[in-house]
């Protein structure tokens, strides 16, 4: 009996000491790791803030889904906002003006090619191409990433002020998250599919809706030509519509 106890009483020492050596182990793995915990953290926070949709806090937002960013000397520097992006499958490649090229809102200026897929980019004002991105030609995903600083498209000069009465700020959030939603019923009521989990449609690439269904969701909502669009429902935006 005695030899019994000896065994359990060492045995329960061999297993307190193995839960402190672990605790001392897991307690040092986390203070080991804290460090990279919090930098994922505070990059997943930066990201958040530079997402296209945040664009419009310091940019206006045009029918087409084109943002526009105005840059030192007054010329505008115009990308893919949040609704393009999403509705784009991919960019395998970008077609871009040349510089000089004057332009007027809603002449086809740039192209943006997913696979055989290619979807035009019109002007969302009048003015004289300054500048292009060479650097999405040579990388086009980043037309599709989070960042305007590298996914732009062009620099336009304005003919003239009317590209300021385009939405910007809370307005141009406002914009964004009623063509979010007309983005969904577009797709639920028009083409007959519902969102898998009964909230937006992520990316309703072609595989998804078909080559017409998605012929139909580029042409209402980017291939607008001069500046036309769809208004959005009163209740559902805030202030006046780009349109």
């Amino acid at each position: 009996m005695t030899t019994a106890i000896a065994i359990l009483e060492a045995l329960g020492s061999f297993a307190a000491g193995l839960a402190g050596r672990f605790g001392v182990f897991l307690v040092v793995a986390l203070a080991l790791s804290a460090p990279a915990f919090a930098l994922a953290f505070l990059r997943q926070a930066l990201e958040r803030r530079r997402r296209p949709g945040a664009l419009s806090v310091v940019a206006h937002v045009a029918p087409n889904h084109t943002w526009l960013e105005r840059r030192s000397g007054g010329a505008l520097r115009v990308g893919l906002d949040e609704i393009a992006q999403r509705i784009l499958p991919s960019a395998t490649a970008v077609e871009l003006p040349a510089r000089g090229m004057v332009v007027h809102r809603g002449d086809p200026v740039a192209v943006v090619r997913a696979g055989r897929h290619a979807v035009r980019i019109r002007s969302p004002i009048d003015g004289t191409i300054v500048a292009v991105n060479r650097r999405v030609r040579r990388n086009p995903s980043l037309v599709k990433g989070p960042s305007c600083d590298r996914g732009w498209l062009f620099v336009i000069a304005p003919a003239d002020g009317r590209w300021r009465r385009l939405p910007a700020g809370a307005r141009a959030e406002a914009f964004l998250l009623a063509e979010r939603r007309r983005l969904a019923r577009f797709v639920e009521d028009e083409l007959g599919l519902a969102a898998a989990d009964g909230g937006d449609l992520v990316a309703p690439a072609p595989a998804l809706l078909g080559e017409e269904g998605w012929r139909k969701v580029v042409s209402a909502f980017l291939d607008l030509h001069h500046g036309a669009c769809r208004p959005a429902p009163r209740a559902e935006l805030a202030g006046p519509h780009p349109c």
